[in-house]
């Protein structure tokens, strides 16, 4: 396949919409989408788009080895805001043309981490098990007001959940790497001892920052929120420490390999969604829409 050729390689994508499967259509654009509708690993990247010129990216690893190894590709279009699983050196030196998302999930993200917190906090998830089993049993909750909610990671994610954070009156501790205008941000110590609550809002450039020696300072009644990378947790710390009681509860919405049928499952204290923080109807499909206005723009490379 040596003509312009379209590989969708996330798991899911909307080729049912209207406006995106008469857009390929009219266009006459040769595309296949993601056969298995999970993330790609590098041996799949290769069986599946060997010999496509253009690519729609999620999150799977394009590094040196497999992008040497796509011989025919031209332009590859991230749809999502991180980079981190992207060999930006090896695209330049083969001359790889590459785009991501201007629309990003941040208003989708953030909604999902005030969710997690209040579904947690009033244990919803318990509450809703025991009346369908027909147990009336009233369980007393606690308010995000007043909670101590830390942020690690001030993009756009962790702004916009500034923003709602301070809505339900919760008292913010805001840490990231750069400095930052009008912020009062605070160690990454202090936040981690004296935070209730503790999203991860960040790619992960090869930094883990929950690490074995960071969960044990860990304030044990502690809620971590994980919706960024699973990399950014030293997860195996984290699932003894869960186990063991040591810290309250987590909220994991990503995971090292997906789709994800391990040992977090077993434990009550942990609530898993299956990535579907930035997967709001609203905001994917315009994602998507303005990735297929992309690649028609950069087709006739």
């Amino acid at each position: 396949m040596t003509n312009n050729s379209l590989f969708i390689a996330t798991s899911s994508f909307s080729v049912e919409d209207s406006y995106i499967f008469n857009l390929l259509k009219k266009k006459n654009i040769f595309f296949k989408t993601n056969p298995i509708k999970k993330k790609l690993n590098e041996k799949e990247i290769l069986k599946y788009s060997n010999n496509f010129t253009h690519i729609i990216a999620g999150t799977e690893n394009y590094n040196q080895k497999v992008l040497n190894h796509l011989p025919n590709l031209k332009y590859i279009f991230r749809l999502g805001s991180g980079t981190d699983n992207i060999d930006f050196n090896t695209i330049k030196k083969k001359k790889i043309k590459f785009n991501k998302s201007n629309i990003t999930p941040e208003v989708a993200v953030a909604e999902l981490i005030i969710g997690f917190s209040i579904s947690i906090l009033r244990n919803l998830n318990e509450q809703n098990n025991n009346m369908k089993k027909k147990i009336w049993k009233k369980q007393m909750g606690n308010l995000l007001r007043g909670k101590k909610f830390g942020i690690i990671g001030y993009g756009k994610v962790g702004k916009y959940l500034t923003k709602l954070v301070k809505a339900f009156g919760a008292d913010l501790i805001i840490n990231d790497k750069k400095k930052i205008n009008n912020i009062n941000q605070k160690s990454l110590n202090y936040l981690i001892s004296n935070s209730d609550i503790i999203s991860l809002n960040l790619n992960y450039n090869n930094r883990i920052i929950l690490t074995k020696e960071k969960l044990k300072k860990l304030k044990k009644n502690c809620i971590i929120i994980n919706t960024s990378r699973a990399e950014l947790i030293d997860n195996e710390h984290l699932y003894k420490m869960l186990k063991n009681n040591k810290i309250s509860v987590a909220a994991l919405d990503v995971f090292n390999d997906e789709p994800y049928y391990g040992k977090f499952i077993k434990l009550k204290n942990v609530l898993l969604t299956p990535h579907i923080a930035g997967y709001a109807k609203e905001i994917r499909l315009s994602m998507e829409r303005e990735a297929i206005n992309m690649i028609v723009k950069n087709y006739a490379i």
